[in-house]
């Protein structure tokens, strides 16, 4: 699997390779069926009826999607699993109002790392909750942390996660009631706990004497912890895929707009290198790990122009790349707003690292080195090796690419 799921202005849900061919309609008036070969179903068009936040299975067989159905009696939503070939679906949840996770968001997914077990977050009566599936078709899920804000990481194998709820960090190994379970509070301004490839420690964020600090505690002992660096308020941080350092974005000037700071710690307490620092204008915005953890992408902020760019540096911090500079659209602003979280969920990198997918728009920089851009948000994908310009592949506002 090498694919690259997307959403389109209608709401319908595509694939496609990253060349653009071999593209797939999922869902809407025509509609993929009868196995692997592809046969085309026809359906009447609903105008009533949209997909949002397609997210990929580990092994690429399947996709989960929030589903939208506007009726006379109301709106419904549901959460759906599709055999990403087919686009076969079945509801594993309805909810129970029409509430929602974020702007434009009906849920947040997130499937385990592996196996078939599905987590999401949506709105219920008791709040903010934490909802998991245990993959066996005909099974619903079920609940099993309530509270807000809420923040998550399932570990490698998904037998367990860290959790931040609210001022208490929690893990849960296994995922089950009972003594397993270890909480711990954390003063620390940040959203998502990090837990190292190994599933051996977690990483959050707690008060110092004179400020913040970034801690590293053991799994089996959350309360035996390591202070690796001082960073700023608030920050978000992510384990590399090879668990040797971990990159860091904070707020070096109080109240900043977005992260003015990007660095790289390494674990063992080496010497820390700074990617981003200080007031500029190329404040970060979100950054990702490729999936070999040899390159950083991140967002920078153009605050002169009002534009995004991607960059991309090796994990060393040398020869920084710009790459694209766009506008997002309303679901990218979303994915990037909370990118500590939809990194473990939604991968703009692909598969072999060398590309990165984004929806939204051209901007003025990307315009005057590419030629006029369409009207409206499209699907890009972005070249990190070599030379070549934005590839468009079409209509589109959120693309997520296959994990393998």
């Amino acid at each position: 699997m090498n694919r690259i799921a997307f959403v389109n202005p209608n709401g319908d849900l595509f694939t496609v390779d990253p060349d653009g061919g071999g593209l797939a309609q999922l869902t809407g008036p025509l509609q993929a069926e009868g196995g692997p070969e592809g046969g085309i179903q026809s359906q009447s068009l609903r105008m009533n009826e949209y997909y949002a936040w397609p997210t990929w299975s580990a092994d690429g067989m399947k996709l989960a999607a929030s589903r939208v159905l506007v009726e006379e009696d109301g709106i419904r939503i549901t959460l759906e699993v599709l055999d990403s070939r087919t686009g076969r679906s079945e509801t594993v949840y309805e909810n129970t109002q029409t509430g929602l996770v974020a702007d434009g968001a009906p849920h947040y997914i997130y499937w385990a790392p592996s196996g078939d077990q599905l987590s999401f977050l949506a709105s219920t009566k008791e709040g903010l909750s934490l909802f998991r599936w245990d993959g066996t078709p005909g099974n619903q899920a079920e609940a099993i942390f309530s509270g807000g804000p809420l923040y998550y990481q399932w570990t490698k194998d998904a037998s367990g996660m860290v959790l931040h709820i609210g001022p208490d960090l929690i893990w849960a190994k296994p995922l089950a009631e009972g003594n397993a379970r270890q909480f711990i509070q954390s003063a620390g301004n940040f959203r998502v706990p990090a837990i190292s490839p190994d599933g051996n420690s977690v990483a959050y964020v707690d008060q110092t004497e004179a400020g913040m600090g970034l801690y590293i505690a053991p799994a089996s002992d959350l309360g035996q912890t390591r202070r690796i660096l001082d960073v700023g308020s608030p920050a978000a941080f992510m384990w590399s895929p090879d668990g040797t350092q971990i990159a860091v974005a904070d707020q070096s000037v109080f109240r900043a707009p977005v992260y003015d700071r990007l660095m790289l710690a390494p674990v063992d307490g080496g010497q820390v290198t700074t990617l981003v620092s200080g007031p500029s204008a190329s404040e970060v915005w979100a950054f990702f790990w490729s999936p070999a953890g040899d390159r950083l992408a991140w967002v920078s902020v153009n605050a002169e122009v009002r534009e995004l760019e991607w960059v991309v540096s090796p994990s060393d911090g040398s020869d920084a790349k710009k790459l694209f500079s766009f506008q997002p659209s309303a679901e990218v602003f979303i994915m990037l707003s909370f990118f500590d979280q939809y990194g473990y969920s939604h991968s703009p990198w692909s598969p072999d690292g060398k590309f990165l997918v984004v929806a939204g728009s051209k901007g003025e920089v990307a315009r005057r080195s590419n030629g006029r851009t369409p009207t409206g948000d499209r699907i890009y994908s972005l070249d990190v090796e070599g030379s070549a310009g934005p590839r468009d592949l079409g209509a589109g506002v959120l693309a997520v690419w296959s994990w393998n």
